[in-house]
């Protein structure tokens, strides 16, 4: 349930799944992280990257020159939200190592985004099952999500990796992974919620 906290507006939760298997794994535990999240008092939406038809990034540079991309497409529509979201849970299974392409084709488009869309202060959560039982093996994807997130300032508050969950469904049956896929989203609301505060060196206001 999303609430008013002594008058200012209830945190926004945005989930973005990049499976293409509507109702597997990564839906899953991205509905998950923003049950956390609406229970921490967010309002919470979602969306599938496989549904919002978005093209790759061309390389044509033009939104360099302009500001904004040449496309007109899913990504367009997805902005708006991500602006107006303080929270973003971004979901992904792991495919060869690595993101979907329906997923990748949406951070190569941060390219155009980034020169007028405020990345800063995002709080996210970042949500990956893979069939490995090697958490590791996700280390890759997760540390180039990272350095991206990182550039574009954005600030990781939880990863959430599900090996072995390799078969739809397998994520519902696993209650340590669901668990913490629910506390992840109410601490990603929390830290959204905090004041900002600026600080001098010896630590007071």
């Amino acid at each position: 349930m999303a609430a008013r906290t002594k008058g200012k507006e209830a945190v926004a939760a945005l989930g973005i799944s990049g499976s293409p298997r509507r109702g597997g794994n990564t839906d899953v535990l991205v509905a998950e992280v923003l049950a956390g999240a609406a229970e921490a008092g967010a309002k919470t939406a979602k969306k599938r990257l496989a549904d919002l038809a978005i093209g790759p990034c061309r390389g044509c540079c033009a939104c360099v020159r302009t500001g904004k991309c040449v496309q007109d497409d899913g990504m367009t529509d997805l902005l708006s939200p991500m602006e107006k979201s303080g929270v973003w849970v971004l979901g992904s299974p792991l495919y060869w190592w690595g993101p979907t392409a329906q997923f990748k084709a949406f951070v190569d488009r941060w390219f155009g985004a980034i020169r007028k869309f405020p990345f800063k202060g995002k709080k996210v959560v970042l949500v990956m099952p893979l069939g490995d039982t090697d958490p590791s093996a996700a280390s890759h994807a997760i540390g180039m999500l990272r350095r991206g997130l990182d550039y574009v300032g954005a600030e990781i508050t939880d990863v959430i990796l599900g090996p072995g969950l390799g078969d739809k469904g397998d994520a519902r049956k696993n209650v340590g992974v669901l668990r913490k896929a629910r506390h992840a989203g109410a601490h990603a609301v929390r830290m959204a919620a905090k004041p900002s505060q600026s600080r001098t060196t010896n630590g007071r206001e």
